[in-house]
């Protein structure tokens, strides 16, 4: 889910030796609608190709790869297809975080942001968001209650991510890293990993 410090885990799975191919560092985009903010601008499809190519080539054959879960495309880049095809039939782990703390996360990303770049970014969901919530989530942005204001953006990202992991018919392995900061939380995973 949104504000679950996944990045920052994976790049601290990355630290601890496992490898990780951090797929929105690649693209420059953190994959949702307020995603390229703060960013520099995305590549081509072409060379995100290119730069998960030169990744993949560093990893060893026999030792797991950790990817975050995406759609086909983050931003404007494309995965490949033979790799998403991978994703899509790999091992999933939900990482849970109280909404609390991911609120918290989310306020530490994008708080710093230009108000007017987050309005723009909440314009954009506002199809699936609902007319009401929009602008409830824009009337707290513009008076700086950056935390209030996602809250009402995360119903949809929720409720987004569960209907894609429905839809997909995968088993969870949920892991629970509530308190835990990102190398202590990646620390976890690669205990369960050699279970």
């Amino acid at each position: 889910m949104t504000g679950t410090c996944k990045t920052d885990i994976l790049t601290a799975l990355a630290q601890q030796g496992a490898q990780v191919l951090d797929l929105e560092n690649l693209a420059n985009h953190r994959g949702s609608s307020y995603g390229g903010m703060g960013l520099p601008p995305q590549p081509s499809t072409e060379h995100f190709e290119n730069l998960i190519a030169l990744e993949w080539a560093r990893f060893h054959p026999a030792q797991p790869v950790w990817i975050e879960a995406e759609s086909k495309r983050i931003g404007t880049c494309r995965i490949p297809e033979a790799l998403f095809q991978q994703m899509e039939e790999a091992k999933v782990i939900e990482i849970c975080r109280p909404r609390s703390e991911r609120l918290v996360a989310l306020v530490q990303v994008y708080g710093g942001m230009e108000r007017a770049d987050l309005i723009a970014a909440t314009e954009r969901i506002r199809k699936r968001l609902g007319g009401l919530r929009t602008q409830q989530a824009i009337e707290l942005l513009q008076q700086g209650q950056i935390r209030e204001a996602f809250d009402i953006v995360l119903d949809y990202y929720d409720k987004t991510y569960t209907y894609d992991l429905q839809r997909r018919k995968m088993r969870l392995q949920p892991v629970d890293v509530t308190g835990l900061g990102a190398s202590a939380a990646a620390k976890v995973l690669l205990e369960m990993e050699k279970q």
